[in-house]
């Protein structure tokens, strides 16, 4: 099952110039796919797409629902997904993507092999 579009930021509160395009996964979270220019260690700009999945916001994949982690709450809009001070965790860097499409190929494909794998035993700390 692929990811589903549920926003697209062209001005977003990520540290980037380029647009965020948020999307609602079916394993109930929220990712997010978006570029960065970046120098090189030759000192040369390179721009580079991350995929990260945002902490605050789950999604409810069955019923197509935003849902705030928080209060459990769907919010008002899905535009509210994109904010201040956001909790996001960097799930990837795919150095291969050259578009937001191979992108978010590389997201469905990433989120397929987790679902499918079996899960991993809890570990004592």
């Amino acid at each position: 099952m692929p990811v589903k579009l549920l926003y697209k930021a062209e001005q977003t509160y990520l540290k980037t110039s380029f647009p965020a395009h948020y999307y609602g996964s079916p394993d109930n979270k929220v990712y997010i796919i978006y570029k960065s220019q970046d120098l090189s260690p030759t000192g040369n700009s390179v721009i580079e797409f991350f995929i990260a999945r945002h902490e605050e916001f789950g999604y409810n994949y069955i019923e197509n629902k935003l849902v705030e982690l928080k209060t459990n709450e769907t919010p008002l809009l899905n535009s509210f997904i994109d904010k201040p001070n956001m909790v996001i965790s960097n799930v990837e860097n795919p150095k291969n993507c050259k578009s937001y499409e191979d992108a978010l190929e590389r997201l469905n494909t990433w989120i397929s092999q987790e679902m499918s794998s079996p899960p991993k035993p809890y570990k004592k700390l």
